[in-house]
């Protein structure tokens, strides 16, 4: 797709228009997890763990974590997946840290002394070294993060072919590098992928946060009943393209019945 910057802008005006027409049930899930998940985080500004510590430093983090949600759904709304990932990856990254940090204060020391001594900041804070015990399912989030480094951030050859197209002309070829996603299937495949994730982030948050103030005072079911509603597309959408069967299960921690292919 050949873009000036004036069609490119207009094409993202239209984009979100059609999002918000055909996906606005969706667009009210999103809205309702960051309220719930803004909840949850906020309990770190007004309280006290169960031992009388302030975690409230933690809430710069768990601000990044609800900024890089909003910028990462609106490139979803704008029909660029790809930018999404690669715009939230810095939000998964803040709440694994939070992890990281509860578990042991001297890793908030060396994440503040990383340029002094880089070898003991990527010792703590890459690879399984990420995962921590007080995040719930940090394991799964720091697979998610190793994924979006290898799909999202460099131009590697998935990277590099997933958005090209070659078009034949006699003896020219044209290669060109698309700006929106091309196929809704895998739009769509991405956009509960997206969703499922902050459901499991934002179940993972409310135990991490529960486990160190305790429950809250006015108990509140922060999980929305959206996953059951939309299993059924989820998996129609899995059972009929691969590309987004792959998507949902890696990057949405979506899991399917094993009664078709993997391929």
């Amino acid at each position: 797709m050949k873009q000036d910057l004036l069609g490119y802008s207009a094409t993202q005006v239209r984009n979100r228009e059609v999002f918000l027409l055909k996906f606005a049930k969706n667009f009210g899930t999103f809205e309702y997890q960051l309220d719930s998940l803004r909840r949850v985080w906020a309990r770190l500004g007004k309280e006290r763990d169960t031992s009388g510590q302030s975690h409230a430093g933690l809430l710069v983090f768990a601000n990044i974590l609800i900024r890089h949600a909003i910028f990462g759904f609106q490139h979803i709304a704008s029909y660029q997946s790809f930018l999404a990932w690669l715009t939230f990856r810095p939000g998964l990254e803040a709440l694994l840290m939070i992890g990281k940090f509860l578990d042991d204060p001297v890793n908030a020391e060396i994440w503040r002394d990383r340029q002094k001594n880089r070898e003991a900041y990527l010792k703590a804070f890459s690879g399984r070294q990420f995962v921590s015990k007080a995040l719930p399912r940090s394991g799964d989030f720091r697979r998610i993060l190793s994924r979006l480094n290898d799909d999202f951030m460099h131009p590697n050859p998935d990277f590099a072919y997933r958005d090209t197209t070659v078009q034949e002309e006699g003896r020219s070829v044209t290669l060109e590098v698309q700006f929106f996603d091309v196929s809704p299937e895998v739009h769509e495949a991405h956009l509960l992928a997206y969703l499922n994730l902050m459901d499991v982030i934002l179940e993972a948050s409310e135990g991490l946060v529960n486990a160190f103030c305790g429950p809250p005072a006015q108990s509140r079911n922060v999980k929305s009943p959206w996953v059951g509603d939309e299993s059924t597309r989820a998996t129609r959408l899995a059972t009929g393209n691969p590309i987004a069967k792959r998507v949902m299960e890696e990057l949405g921690l979506w899991q399917f019945s094993h009664q078709f292919d993997q391929k």
